[in-house]
């Protein structure tokens, strides 16, 4: 079992544990009021009591299952760019043209942008997409390490994910302006993977200012 299931796991006893204290709690308050002055007593006791285990409970799991709330963000995050990986890998063996073709909003697209894809070269293309696959594999690699080598996940650690992406040398490599001579697969490759990394470091920034 992973740790992320067993702190799962033991947020759902601590719920339940936090349930039966606050009946308790109420029981306890109940009996304060039957009139026997022993009873009373003892049950004002307790109820202080359960008052004060429940309301700390309540308080550190909270911040227990924001915890658990972020590693899920995460874990999810983790799974969209694996996804996207998988589907730009895909769209690499394809024609880009062909596929915008077969999509039921190619009359919205203007004539220009279908000239200039067919003027992309198909090495460039593959090149692009392969990069962008790549880009995204290594986002959720960057993910996965923070998972699973780190016991309380935070807004902390997403911001150092970002961090890491902007200073990935392929982010800060200098596009190159295409011409004849570099629409090439490299050239295509490059700018893939810096478009994957910017559009990933765009999803976390959304991730954060949600979280605000």
């Amino acid at each position: 079992m992973t740790n992320y299931r067993k702190r799962m796991f033991r947020g759902a006893k601590i719920e339940d544990c936090i349930e039966d204290f606050i009946q308790m709690e109420q029981s306890s308050r109940i009996d304060m009021h039957k009139g026997e002055e022993e009873l009373a007593l003892v049950s004002k006791g307790m109820n202080i009591a359960y008052r004060y285990i429940v309301n700390r409970m309540v308080r550190d799991f909270d911040y227990q299952r924001g915890e658990l709330e972020m590693e899920k963000k995460l874990l999810d995050l983790e799974k969209l760019f694996r996804r996207l990986s998988e589907s730009n890998l895909e769209q690499s063996k394809k024609d880009l043209l062909e596929t915008v073709q077969e999509t039921h909003f190619k009359e919205d697209i203007l004539e220009e942008a279908l000239d200039d894809l067919k003027n992309i070269s198909p090495d460039n293309q593959r090149g692009m997409f392969e990069g962008m696959s790549v880009a995204y594999e290594q986002v959720a690699n960057y993910i996965s390490i923070v998972i699973n080598s780190t016991d309380k996940i935070s807004l902390k650690h997403l911001n150092q994910l970002i961090l890491l992406i902007e200073n990935n040398h392929s982010v800060k490599a200098e596009l190159q302006e295409e011409d004849e001579d570099t629409v090439t697969y490299q050239n295509g490759f490059a700018n893939g993977m810096k478009a994957g990394f910017n559009l990933a470091k765009m999803e976390m920034k959304q991730m954060i200012n949600m979280e605000k």
